[in-house]
């Protein structure tokens, strides 16, 4: 019985039928999803929505002859509406705020902006709705660029060349008023801690008062080029030949064919230095000879150029008379004269005394033989 349903015909009707429900069901649950993404999406498109996004501010004016400052440059726009409207709307950005001040002259204003572009369907709230703004004739001037180093960002010792522009004038053009505060145009290089190297960057201009306050102008162009030299500090200096440890019994003299010495190091140092010192030993020497010396740097020096240099000594015996002690010196020659002195005031004295006394006798026996 078993083996003839197997080989009859009705397992294979049974096969068929189940599996024309199985491909019924299959297409059916493709239709029902497919009209359910269809309602979905219906749904979606007839739905509202509302999306807040900031668009940059157009200004319609007259820019070659007026310069306006005040307003803003990006507002917010509120927009509500159909689905698929915002949503095209949001991701396009294909509409505009314009504030119009074509019509107006110079001083200030309140305008109110407008939009253009968005679909009439859409809800559009703008805000702000009106903007401030100051209107001015523009001026337009040229200015030379100074360059501001901060070089206490330098390496201990590093001193700037000087700087190279890629251009050196600029034009600053603006409200009349703010280009006449214009005191100069710089460009402030801000290098790194303990710069070595060379400088060379792109660096952002700025117009400044005569208090170093930004002013609102435009420069063309607003950045340059600087290319700076960064090097260590230096300075020539004369040599000065110093003698050390001089020995008793011998007279020294120096000389050297190296007249000069480039030092490098800060600059503050450099500038206190007239001349470079060179300690020659000579503790050592008892006769003429050449003696190659290496040069001791003072605080904050860090080289030199040469750091030796070629000393030529020449060595003299000092010589003394043997016959000294048969020259009166200054003090015995004094001492002698003074005892002439002496020795002849004491003769005068007693040649006054005998003479005195002989007067005496001979006035006394003048008065006996009167009597």
């Amino acid at each position: 019985m078993m083996k003839k349903f197997v080989e009859g015909p009705w397992l294979y009707r049974i096969l068929a039928l189940f599996l024309a429900l199985l491909l019924f069901g299959y297409v059916n649950l493709d239709e029902i999803n497919t009209t359910r993404q269809t309602n979905n999406n219906d749904t979606q498109m007839l739905a509202t929505r509302a999306e807040t996004v900031k668009v940059p501010l157009q200004i319609n004016a007259d820019t070659d002859r007026y310069f306006i400052t005040g307003y803003p440059q990006k507002v917010k726009v509120k927009l509500s509406g159909p689905n698929a409207l915002v949503t095209s709307a949001v991701n396009t950005l294909n509409f505009r705020i314009i504030g119009d001040l074509t019509k107006l002259g110079t001083g200030d204003h309140t305008v109110k902006l407008k939009q253009t572009g968005i679909n009439k369907d859409i809800k559009v709230s703008i805000e702000p709705k009106t903007i401030k703004v100051h209107i001015e004739h523009k001026v337009t001037k040229q200015f030379p660029v100074q360059v501001n180093v901060k070089k206490e960002n330098l390496a201990a010792g590093y001193s700037i060349g000087n700087p190279k522009l890629s251009q050196d004038v600029v034009e600053v053009s603006g409200a009349k008023s703010a280009v006449n505060a214009v005191s100069q145009v710089v460009a402030t290089v801000d290098p790194d801690e303990g710069t070595k190297k060379d400088i060379n960057e792109e660096v952002l201009l700025q117009a400044i008062d005569r208090n170093g306050k930004a002013l609102n102008v435009l420069i063309s162009p607003q950045t340059v080029n600087v290319k700076i030299l960064v090097q260590m500090s230096k300075k020539t200096l004369p040599i000065s030949l110093e003698k050390t440890g001089e020995k008793s019994g011998y007279h020294y003299s120096l000389t050297t064919e190296t007249k000069s010495v480039t030092v490098y190091g800060g600059q503050t140092a450099l500038t206190s230095m007239t001349s470079f010192p060179v300690s020659v030993d000579l503790s050592t020497i008892t006769a003429s000879t050449t003696k190659t010396v290496k040069l001791a740097l003072p605080d904050n020096i860090y080289e030199s150029d040469p750091n030796t240099i070629k000393v030529t000594i020449n060595v003299t015996p000092n010589t003394t008379s043997d016959s000294t002690d048969l020259v009166e010196t200054p003090a015995e020659n004094g001492a002698a004269q003074d005892a002439s002195r002496v020795t002849d005031a004491s003769s005068s004295s007693s040649s006054q005394s005998s003479s005195q006394a002989s007067s005496s006798k001979s006035s006394g026996a003048s008065t006996a033989a009167k009597q």
